[in-house]
């Protein structure tokens, strides 16, 4: 099939430690298919360098001297916050479907296919600052380049990079250059996730890198915006607790919370402007029928958290994509236009979920048809009702436990069964296929021999035809 000619500029923006990170010329952020006790093991104390004291949001650079030079293209995860298996399937809709010409968004060259790293640790303002700074630079040159004058930036934005995107666009004004945004995970509202890595870390492993991400002002700004901490018999926004929170900067809490406000209150100042009223849009790829974390509670001087929504939010909001809750996935001002579209995926992966892929692909070349009234977003809601496959784990196992996991088909009668290929993504060793055994309304795997090191897992029915649920993939890692 002969490729579509792209008349706009397109930019990749991973999640958060999605970008490689250097300091003086040497990596001490590159994860690229490693397990994360392998990154701990490989740095050592260098990884202390990653501790951010201070940020001026208006600088371009952090004053550590430490810079995001390209995007962590492989699987890795830091267990209890987030999972990321790559960017290079999103890379390759664009270069496989589109005439495009890649550049480097930092270099004064014309091109109009981008990846944007950048200092996840940083405030997500200061990286919405540099990203307006090279995105006006590089719209300019390519329209003087092309001749296309109507020419637009179109974002892909996985988890937290949709939050710097949407800081560009709505409180940066970059919504006057802008034609699309596509967010693949972005926790609008945050993720109790956020909440749980800074107040406990994860299984008390990774105590040295929960100290290193306790500093950083984007892992606040992760953090949910609603009333989802219970403390006695009332729900509370982290940011609002009658009193100081284990392992909680209050002060960090506060002014996460403000820069989401600074969002909404730019968002409903734009809604005046008819100009902006049909400019952009905003298009949500959300993962749901995924166990997701939606709560807390504040017991004897601890956090827990928990699946269960807080009594006041809509139960039909129950899920998620496994790290962001499905109420959070949605920007606030279209929690009512029903322009998201759903996917049966875990979060790390919904980026990489085929009909995601095939979704992209046709809504970007209806971009660039010269018609005004293009097809607007899916507006079916009954998507949720597709059969679809429910996928727990754990991030971490440790050596002396199995690797359980635990599978719920939704919508979908099973004669067949369940299976799951395992890969390893670090190390050696070829993909491996087992069986679920079923356990009243549940389909559990128990493995007990699997050596250390980060895991791919894809998790489908034995049965194949029509109306079967799409795989499911995540990761998980085992250590030492």
């Amino acid at each position: 099939m002969p490729k579509t000619k792209m008349r706009d500029i397109v930019v990749i923006l991973p999640g958060i430690t999605g970008s490689v990170l250097q300091k003086d010329g040497k990596d001490i952020w590159a994860v690229s298919g490693q397990a994360a006790w392998q990154v701990l093991r490989s740095f050592g104390d260098s990884l202390y360098q990653l501790k951010l004291d201070r940020d001026d949001p208006e600088a371009d650079d952090a004053p550590d001297g430490i810079k995001a030079v390209r995007l962590v293209d492989d699987a890795h995860l830091v267990p209890g916050l987030v999972k990321i298996d790559g960017y290079t399937a999103t890379a390759r809709v664009i270069t496989d479907n589109f005439e495009v010409v890649p550049g480097n968004i930092r270099e004064n060259k014309p091109a109009n296919f981008f990846k944007f790293p950048y200092d996840w640790r940083r405030d997500n303002r200061a990286n919405a600052k540099v990203l307006k700074k090279y995105l006006d630079q590089r719209l300019k040159q390519w329209r003087e380049f092309t001749g296309i004058k109507d020419a637009k930036v179109i974002l892909l934005a996985h988890s937290m990079g949709g939050l710097v995107s949407r800081y560009y666009l709505e409180v940066l004004e970059g919504w006057r250059d802008c034609k699309a945004l596509f967010t693949f995970g972005t926790p609008y509202r945050g993720s109790v996730n956020g909440v749980n890595f800074l107040a406990n870390g994860y299984k008390k492993q990774f105590l040295d890198l929960a100290e290193v991400l306790r500093s950083l002002p984007s892992v606040y700004q992760l953090m949910p915006i609603y009333k989802m901490l219970k403390i006695g018999d009332k729900y509370h926004r982290i940011a609002e607790a009658p009193f100081d929170l284990p392992n909680i900067v209050r002060e960090k809490a506060k002014d996460a919370l403000k820069f989401h406000r600074e969002i909404e209150d730019a968002i409903n100042s734009h809604l005046q402007d008819a100009e902006y009223r049909k400019s952009y849009k905003t298009i949500p790829m959300v993962g749901i029928q995924q166990t997701t974390l939606q709560s807390a509670s504040f017991i004897d001087g601890q956090i827990k958290v928990s699946s269960d929504l807080p009594e006041w939010i809509d139960p039909l909001l129950s899920d998620g994509d496994g790290t962001v809750p499905y109420l959070s996935a949605v920007p606030l001002e279209l929690s009512n236009d029903l322009r998201e579209t759903y996917f049966a995926e875990r979060h790390g992966s919904i980026q990489n979920h085929t009909r995601v892929l095939q979704e992209l692909r046709d809504r970007i070349k209806g971009m660039q048809i010269q018609w005004q009234n293009i097809r607007g977003p899916e507006t079916t809601p009954e998507a949720t009702g597709q059969s679809a496959i429910s996928l727990s784990l754990d991030d971490l196992y440790l050596a002396d436990e199995p690797v359980e996991i635990h599978a719920k088909l939704i919508n979908f009668q099973n004669s067949g069964g369940v299976k799951a290929q395992i890969t390893p993504v670090s190390g050696s060793g070829a993909a491996t296929t087992y069986t679920f055994h079923e356990q009243e309304k549940d389909w559990v795997l128990t493995i007990g021999d699997l050596e250390p090191g980060l895991y791919r897992v894809s998790v489908q029915t034995e049965n194949a035809g029509a109306g079967i649920p799409s795989a499911v993939h995540d990761l998980f890692e085992v250590v030492e």
